[in-house]
């Protein structure tokens, strides 16, 4: 009989399989019920997971595990047959830190997102060399009295030594034996705690994790000794939690789940063995499976079902296969031909949808591009669930909901209208849900050059140009389809100066510097220098606005013969728009600061601070390498700025690079999907500019148009500034109702395209 590692502690909320799962580690020798006083101090939306390992507590007759990576994919199968679509937290106390860590690598490499990884009181891989020695029943002993695990009287006890000891025992050999050199550094929001009476792992200690997360490191620390999870838990799950939304899902999102919550479930992985009929038989699949019975040409339904699929891309590659499988039960019940392609990393796949053309045709097929993975909704609070697709006030919530999920259910929806209405078009018709658009490694660029000649395209239609309204924010006034891509370049930029004891600051130190280099770096401003695509839009934009004053500063702009002139028309353009960050970034090389790092220990004034940010550059606009020079004469000597190019690439080899991609020529406006899209606006946004248009980010068409492919860009639905806004960032929605219209937009393109159209 297989016995389960994860034990649900009976207090599943009523969300069941949405909300938040922790799952706990304990220190060495201890078991699940270390953690007794955090029951019922959870939110209400959070399940408790505890980890018993063999040995120990209900598993006392089995034989103890002293292997790290055995210990850790046998827990990290479990929590993957366990989670559905539940945000993952995993908290380690003590050696229970290095069990977290090396479960949720595991996990990460599967393809499963963890929202936090939590150490507590614990050692980081760093500390642990794999070359301790035996381990001794004396050793165990001198572990117990010297942390104060149990009383001394009941050690004394031989019956009670007896239980005791072996677990101290075995997971002092699995310390001893763990190298965690080894250990390849993840992508995770990592919280660090330390207790302030703790006399065995010290701050210091603990804050030395800031170096094993390639993501954002928070220390924290908690009143009391190295046990404060029992003797201050309140303290402990705050410090870990802070920060997650507590947002309780709706009946609907549970049912459309698929999941039922029972009390005190035991979720089934028997000890180091695989195939256990409980988890094959009843799990959902890593990531969450979300079924979808509603109508496929309903874009709202659809989106709703996209989103509460967590396909966070923390980097590496998103977990996407559930989200695929969705799509191809929704194209195989219309009788739709589906492909799943995987890619090198598990789970992480690329969808494919067919409808074939009318009757024969010497045109290759139109792809409707659109990506699966989302950025991760880690960092500030949002006031929704991110992974809950809630409606509120006409608005729908959600990781991706922008970028690019609503855009997703338009093409679905759209397509699937012309398939159930028996729709014959001149070409074949590709969707394609490509797993890896947010930085990860087996995107677009990766099938092309390992399936080659398997997507031929006529053109490409995806993620792009922006439909706005006029000043008064209800009535549509421009449409654009975007026609080629800005591009950008990571900078970095150091100070130095000298450690030394903060008890004898000085001036110049290299943090203050650094805060001085940024400041005067985000004041830089580049020239307003507009390239045919924006040209084209602008002169556009000031026919079809009603704001006068905007309309003038575009057409002075436009018609400016000198630098100075277009300069000062280019701020009054930016400055008069409703969307001023979005126009700004469509006239000019534009700087954005992503993160910045210095310090190691609170008595240490460090000796180094650095910082990076992007650099986006309009193609046809400056140059590089010009701008480059530019930013390191405006900060002298005072900081060092490096270009962070691929590895192994000299500055000179990525700034080539660059320009390469900025010298690939915008996709023609004399195409049939162009004009038909032309057509599509007119019909349903009567009235109103349909123009093309040059895109402030970049997406995966670079790929296509190396080849000579048309790519265009929309977003159908109509936006404002507070929406662009909180693209990848908090609470990011669309209009409920607007991504109904866009859908209708993207409908009437495709009938552009019908036989006989």
């Amino acid at each position: 009989m297989n016995v389960p590692w994860l034990n649900m502690t009976g207090e599943e909320p009523p969300s069941g399989r949405d909300g938040t799962l922790v799952v706990c580690f304990a220190p060495t020798g201890a078991h699940g019920s270390t953690f007794a006083g955090w029951r019922g101090r959870l939110p209400e939306d959070t399940a408790l997971a505890l980890i018993t390992p063999p040995g120990r507590g209900t598993r006392v007759d089995e034989e103890s595990v002293t292997d790290m990576a055995a210990y850790a994919d046998a827990v990290a199968a479990e929590v993957r047959a366990s989670r559905g679509g539940r945000r993952l937290v995993l908290i380690g106390v003590s050696l229970g830190a290095l069990l977290a860590y090396e479960t949720c690598c595991r996990l990460l490499d599967a393809g499963v997102p963890v929202a936090r990884l939590c150490v507590v009181a614990g050692q980081c891989p760093g500390d642990f060399h794999g070359d301790g020695g035996e381990v001794t029943v004396e050793d165990a002993r001198a572990f117990v009295t010297g942390t104060g695990l149990t009383d001394p009287e009941l050690l004394a006890d031989p019956d009670f030594e007896e239980v005791l000891l072996p677990p101290v025992i075995a997971d002092l050999r699995l310390a001893a034996g763990y190298d965690g050199g080894r250990t390849p550094v993840p992508h995770v929001e990592l919280r660090a705690v330390w207790a302030t009476d703790d006399p065995h792992v010290p701050e210091v200690t603990v804050r030395r994790w800031a170096d094993w997360t390639r993501a954002e490191c928070t220390a924290r620390s908690v009143e009391g000794g190295h046990y404060a999870h029992q003797e201050n838990p309140a303290a402990v799950i705050s410090a870990c939690l802070e920060g997650l939304p507590t947002t309780r899902p709706s009946r609907r999102s549970v049912l459309g789940a698929g999941a039922t919550a029972v009390a005190g479930t035991m979720l089934g992985l028997g000890a180091m063995a695989s195939g256990s009929p409980r988890a094959s038989a009843s799990a959902p699949a890593a990531g969450g499976d979300v079924s979808f019975d509603g109508d496929p040409t309903d874009p709202v339904g659809l989106a709703v079902a996209m989103i509460r699929q967590n396909t966070s891309n923390p980097g590496d590659g998103a977990l996407t296969l559930p989200f695929a499988r969705m799509l191809q039960d929704i194209f195989r019940a219309a009788g739709v031909g589906t492909e799943i392609v995987p890619t090198p990393k598990d789970g992480n796949v690329h969808f494919f949808a067919r409808v074939p053309a009318g009757g024969p045709t010497r045109k290759k097929p139109l792809v409707l591009l659109g990506h699966s993975d989302v950025v991760p909704a880690i960092g500030d609070k949002w006031t929704t669930d991110p992974f809950a697709g809630d409606i509120q006030d006409g608005k729908l919530y959600g990781r991706g909901s922008l970028d690019m999920k609503g855009v997703n259910a338009a093409f679905v929806a759209a397509l699937l209208r012309h398939v159930r209405e028996g729709a014959a078009f001149d070409r074949d018709i590709v969707l394609w849900s490509d797993c890896d658009e947010e930085q990860g490694p087996y995107g677009v660029r990766w099938f092309l050059a390992e399936h080659p000649g398997r997507i031929e395209a006529s053109a490409v239609v995806t993620e792009g140009g922006w439909v706005l309204n006029q000043r008064d924010g209800r009535t549509p006034m421009i449409a654009s389809l975007t026609c080629n891509d800005k591009r950008s370049l990571l900078l970095r930029v150091e100070t130095s100066s000298y450690a030394t004891h903060t008890s004898k600051p000085f001036t110049g130190q290299a943090v203050i510097r650094l805060g001085e280099v940024l400041e005067q770096l985000g004041d830089w401003r580049a020239h307003i220098r507009p390239n045919a695509l924006s040209r084209q839009y602008f002169a556009e934009l000031a026919e079809a606005t009603t704001d006068r004053p905007l309309a003038e500063a575009v057409r002075e702009m436009l018609d400016a013969r000198t630098e100075q002139r277009r300069d000062r028309a280019g701020e009054a353009v930016v400055r008069l728009s409703d969307t001023p960050e979005l126009h700004n970034a469509m006239l000019r090389t534009t700087l954005a600061f992503t993160s910045a790092q210095s310090g190691y220990y609170p008595s240490i004034v460090p000796g180094t601070a650095t910082a990076e940010f992007r650099a986006a550059f309009l193609p046809g606009a400056d140059d590089p390498g010009r701008v480059v020079a530019e930013l390191r004469s405006l900060i002298g000597n005072r900081a060092t700025l490096t270009v962070v190019g691929n590895p192994g690439e000299s500055e000179q080899e990525a700034l080539d690079r660059l320009r390469g991609y900025l010298a690939v020529p915008d996709s023609g406006y004399d195409t049939d999907v162009f004009r038909a899209w032309r057509t599509a606006v007119r019909r349903t946004h009567p009235g109103v500019r349909a123009t093309a248009c040059q895109f402030e980010a970049v997406t995966s068409a670079v790929p296509f148009r190396e080849q000579n492919v048309p790519v265009y860009g929309m977003y159908p639905f109509t936006v404002n500034r507070d929406m662009l806004k909180r693209m990848h960032g908090t609470d990011e929605h669309i209009g409920v109702e607007a991504l109904r219209q866009g859908t209708e937009t993207v409908y009437q393109m495709l009938a552009g395209l019908r036989t006989g159209a």
